[in-house]
């Protein structure tokens, strides 16, 4: 069971392009392909997802020198009773590694986010990737 666990990719394409499309909140729906839409209210964002349920996400930590942000799910998992993901953007090069850090506990002992969204989180990197390199 794995409650904490980091996908990563690598993309050919510089860290600073790839921050301007991880790093902002807003635009995830554009490379997750679960979220089809995304408002920004105060430092909370609300995520639609396809299904029609809506996630409410805490943003509780940016760093834009370090390439990084971290966000809450606030509500919109039944369940879960903490969680915490934050996006990453390295340099390597003139390439680059966007990474993506899940951990949570539920008041399911069974709980294992790693096997609920592990899949799901690199499909996303990639088609993110997809975007990055395509754009070069």
């Amino acid at each position: 069971m794995a409650n904490d666990f980091e996908v990563t990719v690598p993309v050919r394409a510089s860290a600073d392009a790839a921050w301007t499309l991880a790093g902002d909140p807003a635009r995830v729906h554009e490379w997750f392909g679960p979220v089809v839409a995304v408002t920004i209210i105060g430092d909370e964002r609300h995520a639609v997802m396809g299904n029609g349920a809506t996630l409410v996400e805490r943003l509780v930590d940016r760093d834009d020198d370090a390439r990084r942000y971290s966000y809450e799910v606030v509500s919109g998992i039944p369940g879960l009773t903490s969680h915490k993901a934050t996006i990453r953007v390295a340099a390597d090069g003139d390439a680059c590694v966007v990474g993506w850090r899940q951990t949570a506990t539920s008041d399911d002992p069974d709980y294992d986010i790693e096997s609920r969204l592990g899949a799901v989180m690199t499909r996303g990197l990639e088609q993110m990737r997809e975007q990055l390199e395509a754009a070069q």
